[in-house]
């Protein structure tokens, strides 16, 4: 049932205010680590509130607003692990970090947008170490990585089943193997190659020594200023995954189990509008995380025009709208056997919610589409 109660724009419910202060607390309890599941379930329940409340005059919640929280939120957790790993190591091991380092998230939590705890993408730089040391060095920052993946597996952040994580030793590096290592994924045409760089590009300092992270995004930029192969295979990577919509514009959905036509919000469309945004703005020079935030870059940057920032940005708070809430739901009330996805039954969906949902498809088509006008280089083919 939707909650209405007086509210001010652009701020946040006095009771949702207090909670939320009340579950970043939490965190900083001695007995966090034992507690760390109730958290997160109240932090599942806080969400949900937030995404049903309405204000007396009938409008949302800001979803931009969602996403700060929730990033905040998450960067607390995160930290916390991060604190008591070198804790333990230092007490168990008597080990401190050998050398200054820096944690960063990638994806959707860099970009403020991992509302729900999915599986975990993260790295791990550290300075380059003296001559001779290098073994000891990544030996320390390898017990680090595994102390902290198993903190964030614990509240909820799954291991990663592609393994994007500070465990793997091509993801966590030294700084000159990062500044390397994406030098020869920026310039490959290895599917592979392409699939990292797109990890990397969304990422933000987590913990640490955020100057680490300043200089890899940095070499980032000037890749890309030099590299306009890159961009080529990031829009034809996107284009392998077929547009929301047939040509006879049909919303393309698949029968699963008792789901008659089902569609994934995620994969089928919000993706197409991430990795769009993400295009235009490496290439803009646009350093900011987020998507929606990207948007407002690009169209006060003269890179699209107000009515595809209008269409674009509505289409994507639209379509996380719905993703969240079906998940979130699932998760809170389905069966453990019903884990919670990115699907939904669109046969049940109501003729308004319905609409909006088609409209919504036909902006991520089309910010596809320019996409792959812009950057899609059909000589390039030729050579993979």
């Amino acid at each position: 049932m939707t909650r209405t109660r007086p509210v001010a724009p652009g701020t946040l419910p006095r009771d949702m205010s207090d909670r939320y202060q009340d579950l970043l607390a939490d965190v900083d309890l001695a007995d966090f680590p034992g507690t760390m599941q109730k958290t997160a379930r109240r932090m599942d329940q806080w969400i949900l509130d937030y995404l049903d409340y309405t204000t007396p005059a009938g409008d949302d919640l800001p979803l931009a607003g969602l996403f700060s929280h929730v990033s905040r939120f998450n960067a607390r957790v995160t930290s916390r692990i991060i604190r008591d790993a070198i804790t333990t190591l230092e007490t168990r091991e008597h080990l401190t970090p050998p050398l200054p380092f820096c944690w960063i998230s990638m994806g959707s939590d860099a970009r403020g947008e991992q509302v729900i705890r999915t599986d975990q993408d993260n790295a791990l730089i550290y300075a380059d170490p003296p001559p001779g040391q290098s073994k000891t060095a990544d030996t320390y920052f390898n017990a680090l990585a595994g102390l902290v993946t198993q903190g964030l597996d614990r509240f909820g952040f799954t291991f990663c089943p592609g393994n994007v994580m500070a465990t793997n030793p091509e993801w966590r590096r030294p700084l000159n193997l990062w500044l390397a290592g994406l030098d020869q994924w920026v310039g490959s045409t290895d599917p592979m190659a392409v699939r990292k760089l797109t990890i990397l590009l969304d990422f933000k300092a987590v913990f640490g020594d955020n100057r680490l992270a300043a200089m890899l995004q940095t070499r980032v930029f000037k890749n890309f200023e030099t590299h306009g192969s890159a961009s080529h295979f990031l829009a034809r990577d996107d284009q392998l995954f077929a547009p929301p919509k047939t040509w006879f514009n049909r919303i393309r959905t698949r029968r699963n189990g008792q789901c008659r036509r089902c569609f994934n919000l995620k994969t089928q469309a919000v993706a197409h509008l991430v990795n769009a945004a993400r295009l235009f703005a490496v290439n803009h020079g646009i350093q900011v995380p987020a998507t929606l935030g990207r948007l407002e870059r690009l169209w006060e940057d003269r890179v699209i025009t107000g009515q595809e920032y209008r269409e674009i940005s509505r289409a994507f708070v639209f379509l996380t709208r719905m993703k969240l809430t079906a998940h979130l739901t699932r998760a809170q009330t389905g069966p453990e056997s019903t884990l919670p996805n990115n699907c939904i039954d669109i046969s049940r969906l109501a003729p308004e919610p319905l609409k909006q949902l088609g409209h919504a498809l036909d902006a991520v088509t089309r910010f596809q589409k320019k996409a792959a006008t812009t950057y899609n280089q059909a000589w390039m083919n030729f050579f993979n």
